[in-house]
């Protein structure tokens, strides 16, 4: 049986955010059907890895965007537009798509994320894996960043959006409970259900992880993410500057090690502070980890799974988390995390020379909640009962 797949981001390879999610659900999905996949690709090197994906799947279709993609997208905004569906609206996607439903007998689209739902043409059943309630995420951007008033106009009008293309899908997907009480708190009526991320325990494991000697002479915590992405910013700054200074007060030798690709010139300037460093992207992520005294996640913004947590988990790491990353994980929070709700409850923890965790007992923790093919069965049987509302008869 053949299905579409609609993706907002190359989902290969999983080394980032959403694509980690997007690679285990494309894959999962590929051993069960024949996949179309479309997506959207940010560059020369994401058009190639889409390519790479060609073997596994019926059919790879890409399509180039960019920041310059931004001020049309501002524009619509200007005249009454939601600006993530702006920026992620492309005539020559709808296109191929539509000539690929008259081609090929396209029994359900997946959409993965909430603006890529209207490229599932309206025959074919929809199940949208809307990820986050992102809409939240931009109100809370209009409480954290100024101007206030176009965050919470995009917050208004994407909401809007959230609710219109998941009442058209025959099944919306969440990646955590929270995210779906906080969607059915406002659009009751629509099914849904949710889906937590796993993690590669494999992969992420200390013991096959090579040794980085630099590394392990020094004493020092790390931040992983993606370094341009707002939330992170905020959060990798105010830990330099807010809490560093005082846990080397304590502890000269402590560091600050920033790991992830694209770092936004205020993240470059930290590393011009004592003890901050700032790597940009690195090869293997996993060194910087294994090495590490513990992990740091003081995000006042969070929503979904945080994965950078349940990677460090998995490598036997500490992490203090903020209140808001603490929330993502439900009433049930992952053995590991510690809770840390200011700068001195930061300092206190780490300096306190007793939050060495049990490594065994935090990676065992978290199986089975984060397996991958136990909780890629949502989405499976979601696609398998769609197919079934298209069948004949």
């Amino acid at each position: 049986m053949e299905i579409l797949f609609v993706s907002h981001c190359v989902p290969n390879p999983p080394n980032k955010g959403e694509k980690i999610r997007a690679f285990h659900a494309f894959n999962a999905l590929c051993r069960d059907f024949r996949v179309h996949l479309a997506c959207f690709a940010r560059n020369a090197e994401e058009i190639d890895d889409a390519h790479r994906l060609a073997g596994q799947c019926a059919s790879v279709y890409v399509q180039p965007i960019s920041t310059a993609a931004l001020p049309a997208a501002a524009v619509r905004f200007a005249l009454g537009g939601c600006l993530n569906f702006a920026f992620y609206s492309s005539r020559p996607l709808h296109q191929y798509v539509d000539d690929l439903a008259r081609r090929v007998p396209l029994r359900a689209g997946v959409a993965f994320s909430v603006v890529m739902a209207p490229y599932v043409p309206p025959a074919i059943p929809c199940i949208l894996d809307m990820l986050d309630v992102d809409s939240e995420k931009w109100y809370q951007y209009a409480q954290a960043r100024w101007p206030a008033f176009p965050y919470r106009l995009e917050a208004k009008r994407l909401r809007r959006e959230e609710i219109r293309w998941a009442r058209s899908s025959v099944q919306t997907i969440f990646t955590t409970r929270n995210e779906e009480k906080l969607f059915q708190n406002f659009a009751p009526d629509i099914p849904t259900s949710y889906m937590e991320n796993g993690v590669d325990m494999e992969y992420f494991d200390p013991a096959q992880t090579p040794t980085v000697e630099d590394l392990a002479r020094r004493q020092y915590v790390t931040f992983i993410g993606t370094m341009d992405y707002w939330p992170n910013i905020d959060a990798a700054r105010w830990f330099a500057m807010r809490v560093l200074p005082e846990l080397r007060q304590k502890n000269p030798q402590m560091e600050f090690f920033i790991v992830g690709r694209k770092p936004h010139k205020s993240v470059l300037a930290l590393a011009g502070r004592p003890g901050v460093h700032v790597t940009g992207a690195v090869a293997d992520i996993r060194g910087y980890l294994k090495h590490a005294r513990a992990v740091v996640t003081p995000l006042r913004i969070a929503r979904g799974i945080q994965n950078k947590v349940l990677e460090a988990l998995a490598m036997g790491k500490p992490v203090f988390g903020s209140s808001a990353v603490c929330r993502t994980f439900g009433s049930d929070i992952p053995t590991g995390i510690i809770a840390c709700d200011s700068a001195q409850a930061y300092v206190q923890h780490l300096s306190a020379g007793d939050w060495m965790a049990d490594s065994p007992a935090v990676r065992q923790a978290l199986l089975p909640r984060f397996d991958w093919s136990t909780n890629l069965q949502v989405l499976r049987g979601a696609v398998a009962d769609a197919i079934a509302m298209k069948s004949p008869g």
